[in-house]
């Protein structure tokens, strides 16, 4: 009866380290997926492009970025459809520019300028259905954009989602380091 025991507990042993193996190794291979999915986003270049002749860009957080078109004084945000090309739709803000950025973890929040794009230049000559709010908070997890008027209110919303004491850059400053040390502030190590 006991040698029944014994085999039977050393089977039952057996088997457990056998699952125990199938569930670290199920494991290993999620963690190796986000990890190649993460050092996929450093691997395109979408933290170290700083642009091309007209085009001058910065990254945030994937897929988002501040990007300027012909001049390097009017910076609007893009979320990329596609983190190795250009493109992608931009915030609806019909102020003239982001001014000053900050991010925390994955947390971005801008104040934009005082002044609004020239009615000349928005769609269909109107401001209807662009954003008029100054400030703004994405939520890159979420893709989720919130919109302020006051900076108070941004604060608030800031402190909500655990940003306590944020740090805003001035935009023109962010970019020139950029451009000349692929390196930002707020940047994760890509080491």
């Amino acid at each position: 009866m006991l040698l029944l025991m014994t085999c039977g507990c050393s089977r039952i042993k057996n088997k457990s380290s056998e699952i125990k193996g199938k569930v670290v190794s199920a494991k290993e291979r999620v963690w190796d997926s986000i990890r190649d999915d993460v050092n996929d986003i450093f691997r395109t270049g979408f933290y170290t492009d700083p642009g091309y002749w007209d085009y001058y860009r910065f990254p945030l957080v994937a897929p988002y970025e501040l990007s300027a078109i012909d001049s390097d004084n009017e910076w609007h945000c893009i979320r990329r459809d596609n983190i190795d090309e250009f493109g992608g739709a931009g915030l609806t803000s019909c102020r003239l520019s982001v001014e000053t950025v900050g991010v925390t973890d994955s947390i971005i929040y801008m104040r934009y300028s005082d002044d609004f794009i020239p009615l000349d230049r928005m769609p269909g000559n109107t401001y209807d259905r662009w954003h008029k709010e100054q400030f703004a908070v994405i939520d890159a997890t979420t893709d989720s954009v919130i919109w302020f008027e006051t900076e108070q209110q941004l604060l608030e919303a800031l402190s909500a989602k655990g940003v306590s004491h944020p740090s805003f850059y001035q935009v023109d400053s962010l970019y020139k380091d950029f451009s000349s040390n692929r390196r930002l502030p707020f940047m994760p190590d890509m080491q």
